[in-house]
C-alpha cells in the first residue's frame, strides 16, 4: 500500500510541476493575494493553502502552489487505510486506497489541483479516523480528547468547503440513529466537538456579515435556479455519468450497490460509512434533478466514505475471483494515469493535433486550458509596466488567466457581470495606474471581427479605446492555440478605491 501512494505521490508532483494552471487554481491565486477572512466562492482555506506557499517561497509557480494539494491528496489515502483497516481489516483498506489512488477526480482534482476538494477531503477523513474508535469500537480511552481534536478537524473541513456541512449533519445521524452513537451523546464528547467545529464557520459568517451574505447566496442559487422547469432528468443524467467517470465507472456501480445494500441489510458498520456516504451522494443528485445546472463532483465527499465499503466488497471478491479484480486495478491505474499524461502534454505542446491542423480547432485546447505566456514573450507585460498600466478582463475567467501571467504587480480590473471575488480585491492602486490595456482571448473562428466587437460593446461606458487594436497569438511549442486582442482604453471616471467603501472600476 505504501508503495502504491508513493508512486502516485511522485506522479502527481509531475503532473503539478508541468500542466498549467487551470481557471479555478489561477483565479484561486490571484485573488488571494489580497488576504481576506472567506471569498466570493469558497472558505479560507482552499484559497489560503496556495497563497501560504506562495508568500513563503516568494514564487507562484505551478508546484510551489499545488504542493500542499498534492501532499494532502497523499495523505488522504492514508487516512483512508487507517479507517477502512480499523472497519474491516488491511485487506479491504489496500483495495480501498487502491481504488481511491486511481479515481479520476481523487487522483487529478482534489489530489493536485488548487481547489478545495483536497482540503476538505483530508479533514473530513480525519475527522472520522478520530471518531470511528468511539462510534465503531465503542473505546473510551483518550474519548475527550479524540472528540475535541475531531472537532479541529471539522472546523478545518468547514473552512475549506460548504459540503462539510452535510458531514456534519451526516455525523449527527450517526450520533442519533446507532447505539454507539446515543451512548457518546450522553458524554460531554461530541458536544465539544460540535462546539469547537462551529468555530470554522466564523470567518465565513464574519465576511458575508461584511458583504451583504453574497457568498452563500452564490453558492445557494447555483443548485436552485431551474429555469422555468421542475424537473431536469436530462441535468441528472449528465451529473450521474460525470460521477460514474470521476469515480471510474465499474467502481462508482459498486459503491452505488454497496450503499444500496448497506443502508437496508448490512451491518453496524456497514451504516456508519452509509450515513457518511449518502448524504451527499442523494442530496447533490436531488439538486441535479431540480435545477438546470449542476455539477458532479459537489458529491464527491459523498463517495469518499463508500471506498471502505467497496474495499470490503473488492476482498471478498477477491476470494471469487482474483485474477480478474487485479487485471481491473491494473487497467485503471494504466488508463488513467495515461489520460493525465496525454493531457498534460497536449496542454503544453499540443502534439496531438498540430500534425492535422495549422492551428487548434475548436475541440482542442483552447484559452482557458493553457497558459498565457504570449503576454510576457512579446514584452506586453513589460510595456504595461513601464506605462505604469493596468488590465481591463471581460469576465473572473480571463481576468484569472491574465492576472497569473502578469504577476502581482499589474493590477487588473474585470468588467461588470460577473466578477467573482475581483470585486473585493484591494483596488487602491488602480487609482494611481495611468495607461489601461484591455486584454480579452479570442478562439479561431470565422467571425474574429464579431468577437473584437463585442469586446468593444462591453467597454461602453466605462472605458474608450484610446489607439490601434493589436492581436498577439499565443502558442505552445509553435502550435497556435488562440489569438488575444489588446485594445488601449482610458477610464471614462476615475475608479474610486475600496478605501472609500465602493469597489473600483465601476464594478458592482
Amino acid at each position: 500500500m505504501a508503495l502504491l501512494v508513493v508512486v502516485f505521490l511522485i506522479f502527481r508532483i509531475g503532473l503539478a510541476s508541468v500542466i498549467p494552471l487551470s481557471i479555478d487554481e489561477a483565479y484561486a491565486v490571484v485573488v488571494s493575494r489580497s488576504h481576506s477572512l472567506s471569498y466570493f466562492d469558497h472558505p479560507p482555506i482552499g484559497f489560503a493553502l496556495a497563497r501560504f506557499m506562495a508568500d513563503i517561497f516568494g514564487c507562484e509557480c505551478r508546484l510551489v502552489v499545488r504542493l500542499p494539494y498534492v501532499l494532502l491528496g497523499s495523505a488522504s489515502a492514508l487516512l483512508l487505510f487507517a479507517l477502512t483497516r480499523y472497519a474491516y481489516g488491511a485487506v479491504a483498506a489496500f483495495w480501498a486506497v487502491a481504488w481511491y489512488t486511481v479515481a479520476p477526480f481523487f487522483l487529478i482534482s482534489a489530489g493536485h489541483f488548487v481547489v478545495p476538494d483536497g482540503p476538505l477531503d483530508f479533514f473530513l477523513l480525519a475527522a472520522a479516523c478520530l471518531a470511528a474508535p468511539m462510534l465503531l469500537g465503542a473505546e473510551t480511552r483518550f474519548a475527550l480528547l479524540r472528540w475535541c481534536v475531531a472537532g479541529v478537524a471539522l472546523g478545518l473541513a468547514l473552512m475549506s468547503k460548504y459540503q462539510a456541512g452535510l458531514f456534519g449533519i451526516s455525523a449527527l445521524l450517526v450520533l442519533l440513529l446507532t447505539k454507539p452513537g446515543r451512548d457518546q451523546l450522553r458524554t460531554a464528547g461530541p458536544w465539544v466537538a460540535g462546539a469547537i467545529a462551529a468555530l470554522g464557520l466564523l470567518p465565513v459568517i464574519i465576511w458575508n456579515m461584511d458583504h451583504g451574505w453574497i457568498s452563500l447566496a452564490f453558492q445557494s442559487g447555483r443548485g436552485t435556479a431551474n429555469e422555468g422547469h421542475l424537473l431536469h432528468p436530462g441535468n441528472l443524467a449528465v451529473t450521474l455519468l460525470g460521477q460514474a467517470l470521476y469515480v471510474w465507472p465499474p467502481i462508482w456501480l459498486v459503491a452505488m450497490a454497496c450503499l444500496w445494500r448497506g443502508a437496508w441489510a448490512g451491518s453496524a458498520t456497514d451504516r456508519f460509512f452509509v450515513l457518511l456516504s449518502a448524504l451527499p451522494v442523494v442530496f447533490f443528485d436531488l439538486v441535479a434533478l431540480f435545477s438546470a445546472h449542476s455539477l458532479p463532483h459537489w458529491s464527491m465527499s459523498g463517495f469518499l466514505f463508500a471506498f471502505p465499503l467497496v474495499g470490503q466488497w473488492c476482498g471478498a471478491f477477491s476470494m471469487r475471483r482474483r485474477t480478474l479484480l487485479i487485471v481491473s486495478i491494473v487497467l485503471a491505474a494504466a488508463v488513467v494515469p495515461l489520460l493525465a499524461t496525454g493531457f498534460a502534454v497536449q496542454a503544453t505542446t499540443g502534439a496531438l493535433t498540430r500534425p492535422f491542423f495549422q492551428r487548434a480547432p475548436k475541440f482542442d485546447v483552447n484559452w482557458q486550458l493553457v497558459d498565457w505566456s504570449g503576454l510576457t514573450d512579446s514584452k506586453v507585460a513589460d510595456e504595461i509596466r513601464r506605462a505604469n498600466g493596468y488590465v481591463v478582463a471581460s469576465n473572473w475567467m480571463q481576468a484569472a488567466k491574465l492576472g497569473y501571467e502578469l504577476g502581482p504587480d499589474i493590477p487588473v480590473d474585470v468588467l461588470p457581470g460577473d466578477p467573482r471575488h475581483f470585486q473585493f480585491m484591494d483596488h487602491r492602486r488602480l487609482a494611481s495606474q495611468t495607461a489601461g490595456f484591455f486584454i480579452g482571448a479570442m478562439n479561431f473562428r470565422d467571425d474574429e471581427a464579431a468577437q473584437e466587437k463585442a469586446y468593444r460593446d462591453n467597454l461602453g461606458g466605462l472605458f474608450v479605446v484610446d489607439g490601434d487594436a493589436r492581436h498577439i497569438t499565443q502558442r505552445i511549442s509553435g502550435f497556435p492555440v488562440f489569438d488575444m486582442l489588446i485594445l488601449p482604453v482610458k477610464r471614462v471616471a476615475p475608479p474610486l478605491s475600496k478605501a472609500d467603501g465602493q469597489p473600483a472600476g465601476g464594478q458592482p
